[in-house]
């Protein structure tokens, strides 16, 4: 039986990653001038970060207020980033590069492949997420026990993000700038983490989701009522827009706790970032394909292709943990007894 704290994490990633593929099937097959996944964009954008600092602090956090990070722990982490995210990264960008190019109408440039590929600006996502989970490895060196040091510096790195990013707009490399900012999200993981058990008594009252829907709901809106999708919060320019990224972050935590076990959910959200690397060409393709049968776009049909793309996707995921499970971590090929002793302490 899998731990109620799990299932939340999971389904909550599940929601996001839903979300991702509604909004992309929206862009590439169209959104009948309904754009509901603009609308939703702060809540996987944020959720996704806010997630991976509370599993970080998670692990290493022992007890509350207590910071176990020896030197080797960093050197584990650092490993991590590098091969469950930034490996993976390059090779799956690599494959879907000329793909990607052709249906673009892009020509093929091997120093445009080294600037998106090895720059690291293909999957904004995961290339974020790595600097991100890097520079809280070295604030984690400090062995600070509060968690308001982690808060403080993130929130300076997140204001040094921001202010990078207006100066140097380019994502080029790696979207150092967005994973600085959002630092400032991973440590809110961690707040919840430490105050976890008294958040969740608030949260646990289903009205608590309807009013920070409506507060985030109302401050989309008094914006441009006429054009939702141009309302977006960015995290990384409007700090008075964190309001609503705070609501957003409740609203998926409150579901995620309140919605039963769905095993699907569940599976989306443990292979989240197999789901990710394909949440763009599974929406393109199959968008085109209903786009040549039906090329008057309706909601309806925008859900097909959404339905559509995370059932190919959940497919490919399947073959590619039954055959090539070394994409998702090298060492498994490179290191198959270690992987093996690690998932049976697990």
């Amino acid at each position: 039986m899998q731990s109620k704290n799990i299932k939340w994490i999971n389904t909550a990633r599940a929601l996001c990653m839903i979300s991702v593929y509604l909004l992309h099937s929206e862009f590439y097959y169209g959104d009948a001038g309904f754009s509901y996944g603009y609308a939703l964009t702060p809540f996987y954008v944020n959720t996704f970060f806010f997630i991976s600092g509370y599993l970080l602090f998670k692990k290493y956090m022992k007890v509350p207020e207590t910071i176990c990070f020896p030197k080797k722990e960093y050197h584990k982490l650092i490993a991590n980033v590098i091969f469950r995210l930034v490996i993976p990264t390059l090779v799956f960008s690599t494959l879907i590069y000329i793909p990607k190019m052709i249906f673009h109408g892009n020509p093929l440039s091997f120093g445009q492949y080294l600037h998106d590929v090895w720059g690291g600006t293909s999957y904004w996502f995961t290339s974020a997420l790595s600097v991100a989970q890097i520079l809280l490895a070295v604030l984690l060196l400090s062995q600070r026990s509060h968690m308001a040091f982690y808060v403080v510096a993130c929130t300076l790195l997140s204001l040094l993000g921001i202010h990078l990013r207006g100066i140097f707009p380019s994502s080029f490399p790696w979207y150092y700038q967005t994973g600085m900012a959002s630092t400032l999200l991973m440590s809110l993981g961690g707040i919840y983490l430490r105050y976890e058990s008294r958040i969740n008594k608030i949260i646990s009252k289903p009205y608590v989701f309807g009013v920070a829907a409506f507060v985030y709901l109302y401050s989309i809106m008094i914006t441009n009522p006429a054009q939702l999708q141009k309302t977006i919060p960015d995290i990384y320019m409007h700090l008075w827009e964190y309001l609503t990224i705070l609501c957003s972050i409740i609203c998926i935590i409150t579901l995620s706790h309140l919605l039963p076990q769905v095993k699907w959910l569940e599976y989306i959200g443990k292979n989240s970032i197999i789901f990710y690397f394909f949440s763009g060409v599974m929406p393109a393709l199959f968008g085109s394909i209903i786009s040549l049968f039906a090329p008057n776009a309706s909601y309806a049909l925008t859900l097909t292709v959404t339905s559509i793309a995370l059932l190919a996707a959940t497919g490919i995921n399947l073959i590619i943990q039954q055959y090539f499970p070394y994409l998702t971590d090298l060492r498994k090929i490179l290191f198959p007894n270690q992987q093996a002793l690690h998932k049976k302490s697990n």
